[in-house]
């Protein structure tokens, strides 16, 4: 008896010293630096802050990831309500996450849709739903997409017509919706929704209904890009290009590390993007959007607000995963950090004018004030 007790312990470490290994990439990986958490002020680049003047805006777009928790009395998803509903032209684009931790399971629906109608409830602009990796299911092992088809169902049927779920059926995408239209010289709002979840989670490839390759997204994507690039597009996916938390590096702790590396080592990865498919899809996707580089890449899946610099890819990076106040993580700025910080709220683009020019405003909302904490203009 004692030596299977042993045995058992000796597996159970060997297994746990692996996992550390495999999960956290040999810990080659991994990000350094302070965490810019609730307790300490938002980190901001030298420079960076300004005095943004007043626009005409044309369109609103408040980008929240990560929010699929119950809170009695949801304050961030309050602050939500009452920012998109200021200006009649707005839209929210839920970033994934919307329901921890299995998506809408057949044998948790009531939970799974209490959670759903507090998000869609928040307010009465145009709503678009994308996927992240929980909505699939924890373990990413479900192939027929069932919970994604529960949540797909349940958003398109929204009471008030104004939300649908996108991309569809388990698909990668790319999928384009106009949000306002060009018009008198005015640049269009176009909005690409894209679920690399497939990609990152090769298994997962059979539940679209349709044949899709890593090849014919690209080029659906760079087709998109280019009938677009004249307008204002924001590709938005749940998950980030670029990013100084948790699933850029950030270590939690050795503790945290080796429990994460352990679940890594077991799920087949956990979506960091760092990770071979990960880092794949990124690197294939970035030389796409460098040819008509979109205004905006919005993610969610790091559970902070943060706003990067896009290099020759993209206006700026956007990871806004603080929807959920229970979730929100840690967060370090890294080389091409604009603003960071681990606080419950969301991120904003307003889209507008001033006079004949065109404007572009993102502006940082944290839960608890309905002023901007912080607020840039882009290119």
């Amino acid at each position: 008896m004692k030596h299977t007790h042993t045995f058992h312990l000796l597996r159970a470490t060997a297994c746990i010293l692996f996992a550390l290994v495999v999960g956290t990439g040999c810990l080659s990986n991994r990000l350094h630096g302070p965490n810019h958490g609730s307790n300490s002020p938002p980190w901001v680049a030298t420079g960076a802050d300004q005095d943004v003047p007043p626009l005409e805006i044309e369109h609103r777009i408040v980008m929240i990831g990560d929010a699929g928790l119950w809170l009695e009395n949801n304050e961030t998803l309050a602050t939500l309500g009452r920012i998109a509903d200021r200006v009649p032209s707005s839209s929210v684009l839920f970033l994934g996450d919307n329901i921890y931790n299995d998506g809408l399971q057949d044998d948790d629906r009531e939970r799974g849709e209490k959670i759903l109608s507090q998000q869609l409830g928040s307010t009465q602009a145009r709503k678009i739903v994308i996927p992240g990796n929980h909505d699939w299911g924890m373990s990413l092992s479900d192939t027929s997409a069932r919970s994604i088809r529960n949540q797909q169902a349940f958003v398109d049927g929204w009471r008030d017509g104004n939300a649908e779920f996108l991309p569809r059926d388990g698909c990668m995408g790319p999928v384009t919706r106009v949000l306002s239209p060009a018009q008198d010289g005015r640049k269009g709002v176009v909005v690409v929704a894209v679920d690399p979840t497939p990609w990152i989670a090769p298994r997962l490839g059979a539940a679209c209904p349709r044949q899709e390759t890593h090849a014919s997204f690209l080029e659906a994507l760079d087709q998109t890009l280019t009938k677009h690039a004249n307008d204002w597009v924001i590709v938005a996916s749940h998950y980030p290009m670029l990013t100084g938390g948790p699933h850029g590096g950030l270590s939690y702790g050795w503790l945290g590390d080796l429990v994460v590396s352990y679940y890594a080592w077991r799920l087949g990865g956990l979506g960091n993007t760092y990770e071979e498919t990960y880092a794949d899809w990124i690197s294939q996707t970035s030389d796409v959007m460098r040819e008509h580089p979109p205004i905006l890449y919005a993610a969610g899946h790091d559970h902070s607000l943060q706003i990067l610099e896009g290099g020759d890819t993209v206006g700026a990076f956007v990871v806004s995963g603080a929807g959920a106040p229970g979730r929100v993580s840690t967060v370090t700025n890294i080389e091409q950090t604009i603003f960071a910080h681990a606080h419950p709220g969301f991120i904003t683009l307003d889209l507008g004018h001033r006079g004949p020019a065109d404007a572009a405003v993102l502006r940082v909302y944290e839960t608890g004030t309905d002023a901007p904490v912080f607020e840039m203009e882009l290119p």
